[in-house]
């Protein structure tokens, strides 16, 4: 307990341990698929520590394993060949008696061998010199576990880096849950929260030991609040312009497609996409692209009303969401004062001008029951009709009756 208590101690005064959490929870933002949401985490631990060698299995709701991510500089597994794997058919192996364990394992090349005589275990592959299991639990619920080998020495991970890894894996549980739609921003509040609490309980048991230490401990709990509140705003925001992100829309929309159950309710989505952006990217650089997509936002930030939602979802595209009802004429002229508002030049900072414009697609549920997915699916298509007119163009899905 000692020693692990020293451990989360040196983690809270380890800025680069602070940022691999914070880099795993953005993740989620810029992941497409969960192979590549693992690849960022592998990159991540790589950082922290040697961990060349590294996968992950998860548990199916079928009871099934899947390895959504293999690598290993020695033997040539892919992925995709562990797929659909019962339990069953890998009990002897040496991932699947860490499973059982459900705790921490950490084996080196002598122990393996130990457990090999004994008939407990038949390792698949080249035996490693050290090899490490961290389970992945999240609210009392076992969902698998990563594995970090070296083939180089059977001492490559001392104890202080296994409590750090151990302490990370939290981060890593909370944010595969989070990526499979269930509560990201809870789960990594709760972390904190319990992270937290588990630092102030033990500095009341261990004043006299850590009394030189209390300041700089005091500094990185007042540190983690401020982490935790820059979480929960990066996981719903785009850290470029500041708008809502695609999380935070899908999330309103959400709840007023489950109001359109109960109540009458008129919603309507504008989907924008910038004409013109990407010869702006590749003749002034990617900084004057940002110039540029932060100016747009402000420009259609400010030609709203101040309680409608304006989000960007990805590269140039933008959406704008209004709640409430609108004459078709109102909404015709605030689509054209956003197209005269984003054809406005911009000033680079090398004192050039550029000018871009956009085309929107405009869904609306009109007093109907709807889903999210669709209505958002409605206003993507109405933009795709959009382009097809040509440049700084406006398609409306919707029916135009008041």
């Amino acid at each position: 307990m000692q020693r692990i208590l020293m451990a989360k101690l040196t983690i809270t005064s380890d800025n680069n341990v602070i940022d691999s959490m914070t880099d795993i929870v953005a993740c989620l933002n810029t992941s497409d698929s969960i192979q590549r949401f693992l690849l960022d985490i592998h990159c991540i631990l790589q950082k922290v520590t040697y961990a060349d060698n590294f996968y992950v299995v998860l548990f199916k709701k079928n009871g099934e394993l899947s390895f959504p991510y293999f690598h290993d500089v020695k033997d040539d597994i892919r992925a995709e060949d562990l797929e659909d794997i019962k339990f069953e058919q890998i009990k002897k192996t040496l991932t699947a008696y860490a499973l059982e364990q459900k705790t921490i394992c950490n084996f080196t090349d002598v122990e393996i061998q130990q457990l090999i005589d004994a008939g407990t275990l038949q390792v698949l592959g080249t035996v490693p010199q050290q090899w490490l299991c961290f389970p992945l639990k999240n609210r009392n619920h076992f969902l698998g576990a990563f594995i970090i080998q070296s083939y180089r020495r059977n001492d490559e991970y001392s104890g202080v880096i296994v409590d750090v890894l151990y302490t990370i894996s939290h981060v890593i549980s909370s944010a595969l849950d989070a990526f499979n739609n269930q509560q990201a921003l809870l789960e990594a509040n709760q972390t904190l929260q319990d992270y937290q609490a588990e630092l102030e309980k033990h500095v009341a048991a261990r004043t006299q030991e850590l009394q030189q230490s209390l300041e700089d401990l005091q500094h990185e709990v007042e540190k983690s609040e401020k982490l935790q509140s820059q979480l929960e705003y990066e996981s719903l925001h785009d850290n470029l312009t500041n708008l809502a992100n695609r999380k935070y829309l899908f999330k309103e929309l959400s709840r007023l497609a489950s109001k359109s159950e109960r109540n009458k309710i008129e919603v309507y989505v504008l989907y924008l996409d910038l004409d013109d952006f990407k010869p702006i990217n590749d003749d002034f650089g990617h900084k004057s692209g940002d110039l540029v997509l932060r100016t747009v936002a402000q420009r259609l930030t400010s030609e709203v009303r101040g309680y409608d939602l304006v989000a960007r979802i990805g590269g140039d595209e933008f959406v704008v969401l209004l709640m409430e009802p609108l004459h078709f004429g109102v909404l015709e002229q605030l689509c054209k004062r956003l197209l005269s508002s984003i054809q406005q030049p911009i000033q680079l900072e090398s004192d050039q001008i550029v000018q871009c414009g956009c085309s929107i697609g405009v869904a609306g549920n009109y007093n109907q029951q709807f889903k999210a997915e669709n209505l958002l699916h409605q206003a993507d298509q109405s933009l795709y009709e959009a382009k097809n007119k040509g440049k700084n163009q406006v398609h409306f899905a919707m029916s135009h009756e008041q």
